[in-house]
């Protein structure tokens, strides 16, 4: 799937009467590489980028967004923008005309090549582009800056959202989700010749529904509620460590302290969860109860069970003609053949008693846990010791004692609060049925239960439409669907970060900004800060390895690249930026232009230079090279004088 942009022209749009900028080289279809157009501040950068989104998809507009757009230094009542783009070799135009007397838009298109030039009413898309042209997807190639910190913030998905879009996994979430309607429609229609019942089940599965999803929201709020109580309690341990650091000796042993209490529960958490881990085997727990299991080990030895004849042998044995003897089987004996059957197990009755000799071979023995219980209570003790030793910490000034206080006392509330969160959200999110019958838990309040009464309500529901088989193939799709999508986003991830690290560690050098993980967002490895400038360098990275090996091609649209970032860094990003795209329209002011423009590496650079002339609407256009390079705004002359 391959798109180029070769212009864009304004009618009558904000401080623009009729200007036209020509991303072409020379007569043919193919764009400049790279097309720089310089704009000063208020000249029309933001509208530009925003009116080539609402344009590629055809979005609706209300009234006071379409009036947005009308100029305020001269008179309009009708305005239009239009866009030049080539697809697979075929050019094509299209065109947002704006009402601002009735607040009203429209779209048309028009396909040069076609009987009459092809203008006609309505937006289009070529259909290879139909399915791609989302407003995610436009957002990362008309770059939204605002991405740039949804990449990097917690929370947010666009990160991992980009690496579906860009490898197509999107479209694979969208059939998997798919699957689950179909299975409902196939209910629906069989459910006419089906009793009123079915409409009492399906009712009772929608209410399942919404109460999984209202567990879901309250879960969310509850990770949210956790992580700004996290953040709270790191920025008021930065207070304290500031006031701290005015007395080194009382900072060291702080310090110590807190390295101490963290090695501590990292101690007791293993601990407690090995033990969890090893108590789970009853054998473990009771002399007893060990001795007895070794019994039915072997009294299931000396009876050899499970039998391997089993009670469906004899079942099918009695519906043929003759036995196994040579026999002719007649109606007495395939009766009596069957009253015997049952004095055999089941064929799943054998694989249960398999499994339950299996698991009884491998029983561990007994042993004593008096040890392990001490020695976790002497790890709390000294986890208890060592906290309340931190708390105590004094120092010389009794105004700075107060401060602290005072912050010990906030960071206490915050971990309180966060620990009764932590423990509602534990409730919720339990998948052990030890905790739930402990907590006395239910569908109703525990996120697992309520998945499986979903389930269970689902089975039922397939039941009385008769689509029982139907709906389980449609669950083994979905499950080939989910783990095909988890593998290949797990592998893409893997290289993602790899690739990206490499870039960064040229543009960032000694810095040391790396990508940990890509979970939903970017996580930087060992960093809680990073600057604005170093912000952009990662999604500039991120965006150059996702769409480097990708088989869609796009322009890449961006406005001011370079403004955030340090003068000695803007050199190693812009062969990045270079490099990312067959095509880039890029939009900059004049102080981007030292180590950014002339790093560029192309040999085919397109500058163009546009600003305000005193005559209102009217724009003046330069193409030259040296002027570009030279050129300076009314407000940038002022400043300088």
């Amino acid at each position: 799937m391959d798109l180029k942009i070769t212009g864009i022209r304004y009618e009558n749009i904000r401080e623009f009467e009729n200007v036209e900028l020509d991303f072409a080289n020379g007569s043919n279809d193919n764009p400049h590489h790279i097309s720089l157009v310089q704009m000063p501040n208020g000249t029309g950068k933001t509208t530009t980028m925003n009116l080539i989104r609402t344009t590629l998809l055809g979005k609706e507009m209300d009234q006071d967004e379409v009036r947005s757009y009308q100029p305020s230094d001269f008179d309009a009542i009708e305005g239009a923008f239009e866009i030049d783009l080539v697809s697979s070799g075929e050019p094509f135009t299209l065109r947002l005309e704006l009402d601002y007397e009735v607040g009203d838009h429209s779209y048309r298109h028009i396909k040069p090549k076609e009987v009459g030039g092809g203008d006609m009413a309505g937006h289009f898309l070529p259909n290879e582009l139909n399915n791609v042209i989302t407003e995610s997807f436009v957002d990362l190639f008309v770059f939204n800056g605002e991405l740039t910190e949804e990449f990097i913030e917690t929370g947010s998905d666009e990160a991992e959202n980009a690496l579906k879009i860009v490898n197509f996994l999107n479209r694979l979430e969208n059939q998997k989700n798919q699957i689950q309607q179909t299975v409902q429609n196939r209910q629906e229609d069989a459910s006419v010749t089906t009793q009123q019942g079915y409409r009492n089940i399906q009712t009772r599965l929608e209410t399942t529904e919404e109460k999984l999803e209202e567990l879901q929201e309250k879960r969310d709020e509850l990770e949210d509620a956790v992580e700004d109580h996290e953040e709270t309690i790191e920025e008021l341990e930065d207070r304290r460590q500031d006031i701290l650091a005015e007395n080194e000796e009382q900072l060291e042993k702080d310090k110590r302290l807190e390295r101490k209490i963290q090695n501590l529960e990292n101690e007791l958490e293993t601990a407690t969860k090995d033990l969890l881990s090893t108590m789970r085997k009853p054998s473990r727990l009771d002399e007893d109860l060990n001795d007895d299991m070794e019994k039915l080990l072997e009294n299931m030895k000396i009876m050899q069970l499970p039998k391997s004849t089993s009670q469906e042998f004899f079942t099918e044995l009695s519906e043929g003609k003759n036995c196994i003897c040579g026999r002719e089987i007649h109606e007495e004996h395939e009766q009596e053949i069957l009253d015997n059957a049952e004095k055999f197990l089941s064929e799943q009755d054998i694989g249960v008693l398999n499994s339950l000799k299996d698991n009884l071979r491998d029983t561990p023995d007994y042993e004593s846990f008096d040890d392990t219980f001490e020695e976790l209570q002497e790890k709390r003790d000294d986890l208890k010791q060592a906290e309340e030793e931190r708390a105590r910490l004094d120092l010389d000034d009794p105004n700075l004692n107060e401060k602290l206080d005072k912050i010990i006392e906030e960071i206490e509330e915050e971990e309180h609060a966060k620990e009764e969160k932590e423990d509602k959200l534990r409730r919720l999110k339990t998948n052990d049925k030890n905790e739930q019958a402990e907590f006395g838990l239910d569908w109703k309040n525990n996120i697992p239960l309520c998945k499986r009464k979903r389930e269970q309500r689902k089975e039922e529901l397939r039941k009385a439409s008769g689509t029982v088989n139907f709906g389980k193939k449609a669950d083994i799709l979905e499950d080939i669907f989910e783990e095909f999508i988890e593998e290949c986003l797990k592998s893409m991830k893997e290289s993602q970060i790899e690739e990206t690290n490499k870039k960064l560690e040229r543009i960032l050098g000694l810095s040391k900004v790396q990508v940990e993980d890509i979970d939903n967002s970017i996580k930087i490895e060992g960093r809680d800060d990073i600057s604005e400038g170093q912000s952009l360098s990662i999604a500039y990275a991120y965006l150059s390895t996702l769409f480097e090996d990708s088989a869609l091609d796009v322009p890449f649209v961006i406005d001011s690249p370079a403004v955030s970032i340090d003068y000695e860094k803007r050199a190693e990003v812009a062969p990045i930026i270079s490099d990312l795209f067959d095509q880039l329209i890029i939009f900059v002011i004049s102080p981007e232009r030292e180590s950014f423009v002339n790093e560029l590496q192309s040999n085919d650079i397109q500058y163009t230079t546009i600003h305000k002339t005193d005559t209102p609407g009217k724009i003046e256009k330069h193409l030259d090279k040296d002027f570009f390079m030279d050129f300076q705004s009314e407000e940038e002359r002022q400043e300088a004088a």
